[in-house]
């Protein structure tokens, strides 16, 4: 068991070098993203049980567009070639690397 913990606390730790106070809901919704790049910001909202206002506001600091701070550039938001309306997201360089370090420390 005190293994799993020590992981889990590697994990947080992180987690942390994105951001001292990354939240909880930022590292869901990147999650989800890295789990199924192109998906829609409806979709993300379905999936993480968010609100759409509040899953536009994540989606934001994410990428390029934090309110408070300087945003995180873990996520691209791509306008769809076959729907203009629709915005699919999509892990960056950065965010590509941040999920496979995640993903060492749970292996």
């Amino acid at each position: 068991m005190k293994k799993e913990i020590r992981q889990f606390l590697h994990l947080l730790r992180e987690l942390q070098k994105i951001d001292q106070e990354f939240p909880l809901q930022y590292a869901v919704c990147l999650t989800e993203i890295s789990l199924d790049e192109g998906l829609s910001l409806t979709k993300l909202s379905e999936k993480t049980g968010m609100a759409l206002s509040t899953i536009s506001r994540i989606v934001g600091a994410l990428s390029k567009h934090r309110q408070k701070g300087a945003p995180y550039g873990l996520v691209n938001v791509k306008i769809s070639t076959k729907e203009r309306r629709r915005k699919e997201l999509y892990l960056t360089t950065k965010g590509k690397a941040i999920i496979c370090s995640i993903a060492e420390i749970i292996a």
